[in-house]
């Protein structure tokens, strides 16, 4: 992976899938080879979330989308961000989002934030605030990705984990 970042906002990101020979890119207002899907399920989502450092993700996505919704463990946060774009990669699984709910480091999320961004996604914290590539060299609080949803009523719905001791 690889990511642009100016004044600490990812702005050029670069996901490569060595194994498959597949490369998403995408710029902010400078084009991709990569898009949202047409569709996105925002009642009971099929969530993507770390395989390894999992945390409490499970109970809080069950807890937030119902019984209904389907969890998608997978390693590597560039293949969980390109989970719920529109890739040629017929290996790749689909997702509605993807939640994260403890540490992670900014070199691993900048490429696919940038990503979403250039294609009107978002990327926050939990909590939804931006996350800036400056400073700390990770986030605590976890994050939210999503596509062509309402990412704020999202972000709404989500429990407070610092409150509720989910991290």
């Amino acid at each position: 992976m690889v990511c642009v970042a100016v004044n600490g906002k990812p702005v050029l990101g670069v996901i490569h899938k060595p194994f498959s020979e597949y490369t998403a890119w995408a710029m902010v207002d400078g084009g991709s080879n990569v898009k949202a899907r047409t569709s996105y399920n925002e009642k009971t989502p099929r969530i993507v979330v770390s395989r390894s450092h999992s945390g409490m993700v499970k109970q809080v996505a069950l807890q937030t989308f119902g019984n209904q919704t389907t969890i998608i463990p997978a390693g590597g946060a560039g293949y969980k961000v390109l989970a719920l774009l529109d890739v040629p990669d017929k290996s790749q699984e689909k997702a509605d989002l993807y939640i994260h709910v403890t540490y992670i480091k900014k070199w691993d999320i900048c490429a696919g934030n940038a990503i979403l961004k250039a294609l009107g996604g978002h990327m926050t914290t939990l909590s939804g605030e931006e996350i800036s590539y400056t400073g700390s060299d990770g986030i605590e609080g976890g994050l939210l990705a999503s596509i062509r949803m309402n990412h704020q009523a999202l972000v709404r719905k989500l429990p407070d984990l610092e409150k509720t001791g989910h991290k």
